[in-house]
């Protein structure tokens, strides 16, 4: 069988999708009653309540209540950044019991291709499902605030602002190390998800957590005081007015060497994927 076959995996990917509908339609509802009642906490739990804010000044009601809808659009994101490490974790959630895993394996597809799919699953797919489930729970949100009266802000727009114009980097290299890290914690969580055979999310979860701790601790025993470590570094030009980074060589090591682990992270999930047989370790996918 070829490695890949557009046709036959276009063919998987729609197989899998009805396959699993009922369980992201089920997904969509969860996320989207979360994030429906954070926006009504953020909105009307916390803070100073609305009928206060109805006394004050309408550009002082405008700025607080927007406040308000800001807080809620940041813990969209953050959602927004579990939701896809959970994903992460899920890439075969559906092979955790012999039979839907001996029927996983024996899908008539190459390995590569039914990888593919649970990626683009876990990764694309969850991204669409989760964005669309905040767009709901904020319309929801905006139906009750005129129901009840309340001055209409939008969260939705907000949740797209750091894409957006008066969010441009100065720096590429500032941008370079927030996409690099990103990409190297989701494929740490894949790798994750793909190793371990149940409760995918908290053992990745805590196996980072205890590496971190440890390394912490060893890094500690280092006197920091005695080494010219400097990452980033700025000066202050008081005749133009502008604040200039100057960035070390060991921030580009540090982050070509993160850079450059996120594709061998997916490629040791991949060949955990492959070595993966109906009847595995309790706990491991080995």
């Amino acid at each position: 069988m070829n490695s890949f076959n557009f046709n036959r995996f276009s063919q998987a990917l729609k197989c899998q999708f009805l396959v699993s509908r009922k369980s992201w339609i089920r997904l969509f509802g969860i996320y989207t009653l979360v994030l429906f009642v954070a926006n009504l906490f953020w909105t009307r739990v916390q803070g100073f309540s609305y009928s206060i804010m109805e006394t004050w000044p309408k550009e002082d009601l405008l700025r607080a209540y927007n406040q308000h809808v800001v807080q809620s659009v940041s813990f969209g994101i953050f959602f927004f950044c579990i939701a896809m490490l959970f994903g992460a974790t899920s890439m075969f959630s559906q092979m955790k019991d012999t039979r839907k895993r001996s029927a996983y394996l024996l899908w008539p597809v190459s390995n590569m291709e039914k990888y593919i799919v649970s990626f683009l699953h876990a990764f694309v797919l969850m991204a669409i499902l989760t964005v669309a489930a905040y767009m709901l729970a904020d319309s929801l949100r905006v139906f009750v605030d005129l129901l009840t009266g309340r001055v209409i802000i939008w969260g939705i727009p907000k949740l797209f602002e750091p894409f957006g114009t008066n969010a441009v980097v100065e720096y590429w290299q500032t941008t370079w190390m927030g996409l690099a890290w990103v990409f190297y914690i989701h494929s740490l969580y894949i790798v994750g998800g793909t190793l371990f055979r149940r409760q995918q999310f908290l053992f990745t979860s805590g196996t980072i957590a205890v590496v971190v701790i440890l390394l912490t601790m060893i890094l500690n025993q280092i006197d920091w005081n005695s080494v010219d470590f400097k990452f980033i570094t700025g000066t202050w030009d008081e005749k133009t007015n502008t604040y200039t980074q100057t960035f070390h060589p060991s921030f580009y090591i540090i982050n070509s060497v993160v850079t450059l682990l996120i594709p061998i992270h997916y490629w040791i999930s991949y060949k955990l994927f492959t070595r993966m047989q109906v009847i595995n370790n309790k706990w491991l996918n080995v």
